[in-house]
């Protein structure tokens, strides 16, 4: 065994050491302020059509090493990351469990010098807490035999003297052996092999110890597989070593799967080893998922612009795979993925072939695709998107850019099966496919329902498939309330119901906190064509008022130009599908994108409706009223920052038409309510100015033509009543 522990200590070495060194990361990062750097845009299927089709995601090393093994029964809880899986610090929980005092003392006895200066700084302290702690002092120290004496003795104790450091004693002997296994300390080997034997017994009783009901607020249990996998590996038994890292890894670990990352990146780095591995299932499993979720690892070039080494691994890796005889290599659906994203298409055909699995169908169906058998295609996609578990959890996807992606496969399928159906014009389809996503592809599905669909299309689509939600959503710990899809969907349906002047059956489709709101708005827009004068001018600027103030909820565009879905924080552009592959265009789709473009095309659109039906109220109100200014006040700042020409013009109304206010040195800035009143009273003396003016001034028309008529008549009587002669 010496000799095989001695071969196996540099890999054991590089992966403890870089194990730490990522803890240590981990740490720090943690310590550090949070610092925002802008947004994370969520990922857009249809940004690039063919891409999201005819490429294969990468997956995710986290998850594939989380599944390489069953999940273990028992349960066990981990506790070594701060935002995976929160727990307790040594320091926070002594601190908690002895008082402040009693913790001073352990914090001496661990910078003691020696054992006799620990040991007295402990005095006062139980037996149990104080022969651990100076057992602890003495392994940092490396002074390995006091440390185990002292832990011994902690197990020696009567059960009613051990409390919780008889767990943490049988793991830091554990410990002990190992790291007189692994730093060479132990020499023959026959100590060699005794110190192997005593820590996996160590090990493996902490998890029987914990499995029973032992408290583990430090996550012991989980962290001995590691322990215990870094002897194997010590001893050569690589395949033994990963199978205990999978099991870690299997209860929520990251240094599991870092471990397990590490060991599949040294096999590639040792042909030997990798021959080797090729001949183990889990191992062929491992390297299966290593290839398929770390492409970035064999691509591009060192520092000296040379080939990366891994590389040539890589095709080495895959003659081995093309020359297996048996055709029954562990992940075969893996290599089938990771083929199709190295574009080795025949062999990515031949493995995927020989898998059902739901990542099979789907390189078949991309594979289909390539070939032009969209029939072929369409069947394996369907395959896909059935075999996939709807709650399968990649991790996020970075991609580039700002972009992100939540990747759950079988919302990804379907996301791309919706995209096959934009392409056949099939667009209520593809509307289904991807709210099937559960808002996974929210800003694809916004497009669609947005831009593709007609309103009468969407409205039938939602009244049948996607009715109100029964309740609110609730803010999760960090006071995060998550969207409602369906409720997304149905206030896209209702803003785009308002745009189009269906009033009266846009109301219901808001959520029930702006449904009132939006039932104003609504009101103001149906009575104002059946009033008149002053009375329709206030209703208009009512409508207009609610345009300004609630127009992002009422009548603004999830994408652009308004993006109602960032609150109107960021300027998104108009879809192009002028660059687009044209086999995934619909034949009228760009036909339908024009012609639902919002009026006007404007960024926060819904400013200039406001503006405008200020501008209509103010053609039916005196031009020299207060109302009349005070409405093209607002009109003009409300378009100030946006349209400063549109402004002007308000502006310039005002001063060609309006009267003189007080307030007029900070007009657009600080704007009055308009005085419909005053405005009707303005009115009402306009229009006996008007008589008075008329009658002043055709008065003696009105006298003369009256005297000619008298004159005229008496002239008529004269001659009808003289006597005939």
């Amino acid at each position: 065994m010496q000799t095989a522990a001695r071969k196996g200590l540099r890999r054991v070495r590089h992966v403890v050491t870089a194990g730490l060194q990522a803890c240590a990361l981990a740490a720090a990062i943690w310590a550090l302020p949070g610092w925002a750097c802008g947004p994370d845009f969520p990922h857009e299927l249809l940004s690039d059509r063919h891409a999201s089709v005819y490429e294969l995601v990468e997956g995710s090393f986290d998850f594939e090493a989380a599944r390489l093994v069953p999940r273990p029964a028992q349960t066990l809880k981990p506790n070594e990351n701060p935002w995976e899986a929160p727990g307790e610090s040594r320091i926070e929980l002594e601190k908690r469990e002895l008082g402040e005092a009693a913790y001073a003392k352990v914090e001496a006895m661990r910078l003691s010098a020696d054992d006799a200066q620990a040991w007295a700084a402990g005095e006062g302290l139980s037996d149990e807490v104080r022969l651990y702690t100076a057992g602890a002092r003495a392994f940092h120290a490396g002074d390995t035999a006091t440390a185990l004496q002292r832990f011994d003795a902690v197990l020696a104790l009567p059960a009613e003297q051990q409390s919780s450091r008889w767990l943490w004693a049988r793991y830091m002997r554990g410990r002990v052996n190992r790291t007189q296994v692994t730093d060479g300390a132990a020499v023959g080997e026959a100590e060699m092999v005794a110190a192997a034997v005593a820590a996996a017994q160590d090990f493996q009783a902490v998890r029987a110890a914990v499995a029973a009901g032992a408290s583990d607020p430090l996550g012991l249990a989980v962290a001995s597989y590691g322990e215990e996998a870094v002897l194997l590996l010590a001893s050569g038994d690589t395949a033994a070593a990963v199978r205990l890292y999978a099991e870690q890894a299997g209860q929520g670990s990251a240094s599991g799967r870092a471990s397990l990352l590490f060991v599949a990146r040294d096999l590639f780095a040792d042909d030997a080893a990798l021959r080797a591995a090729l001949a183990d299932p889990l191992l062929q499993q491992l390297l299966a998922s290593y290839v398929y979720t770390r492409t970035g690892e064999f691509e591009g070039t060192d520092e000296a612009g040379q080939p990366k080494p891994q590389a040539a691994a890589l095709q080495r890796y895959y003659a081995a795979i093309e020359a297996d005889a048996t055709g029954t290599i562990g992940g075969v659906d893996r290599v089938a993925a990771a083929a199709y994203r190295s574009a080795r298409y025949e062999l990515a055909g031949k493995l995927a072939a020989g898998s059902q699995t739901a990542l099979a169908h789907w390189v078949r169906a991309k594979l289909a695709l390539r070939a032009g058998d969209d029939r072929t295609a369409a069947d394996a996609y369907a395959q896909a998107s059935r075999a996939f578990p709807r709650d399968e959890d990649w991790g996020v996807n970075p991609n580039e850019g700002y972009s992100y992606e939540g990747l759950k496969p079988a919302c990804r399928v379907d996301g791309e099966r919706a995209i096959l159906a934009l392409g056949r014009g099939d667009y209520v389809e593809a509307l289904r496919l991807f709210h099937a996503g559960g808002g996974q592809y929210w800003m694809d599905e916004a497009q669609v329902a947005e831009r593709v669909l007609s309103v009468d299309e969407l409205k039938h689509y939602v009244d049948t498939n996607v009715p109100e939600p029964a309740a609110p959503p609730k803010a999760n710990d960090e006071g995060w309330t998550p969207p409602q899809p369906d409720a997304q969907l149905r206030a896209l349906l209702g803003r785009r119901l308002m745009r189009s002047g269906r009033y009266a059956e846009a109301t219901v489709y808001f959520p029930p906190t702006l449904r009132d709101t939006a039932a104003a708005y609504a009101k103001a827009r149906l009575d104002a064509p059946k009033q008149g004068g002053i009375e329709r001018a206030e209703t208009l600027f009512r409508a207009a008022r609610l345009a300004r103030e609630s127009g992002m909820e009422l009548l603004a565009l999830e994408l652009a130009p308004d993006a109602a879905f960032f609150g109107g924080s960021y300027e998104l552009t108009d879809p192009s599908l002028d660059t687009q592959d044209k086999k995934l265009v619909g034949t009228d789709e760009p036909q339908r994108v024009a012609a639902s473009r919002p009026q006007p095309v404007q960024r926060f659109h819904y400013r200039f409706v406001a503006a405008d039906l200020a501008n209509q109220a103010a053609d039916l109100v005196p031009a020299r009223s207060q109302a009349f200014a005070a409405m093209l006040c607002s009109a003009t700042g409300w378009l100030i920052n946006r349209d400063p020409a549109q402004a002007r013009s308000y502006y310039r109304r005002y001063i060609d038409q309006g009267p003189y206010v007080a307030w007029a040195a900070n007009f657009g800035n600080h704007c009055p309510a308009p005085d419909f009143a005053g405005a009707a009273k303005r009115l009402q003396f306009e229009r006996v100015r008007w008589a008075k003016q008329v009658a002043r001034r055709y008065a003696p028309f009105v006298a003369g033509g009256a005297l000619v008529l008298v004159v005229g008549f008496v002239f008529w009587r004269r001659r009808r009543t003289k006597p005939v002669g």
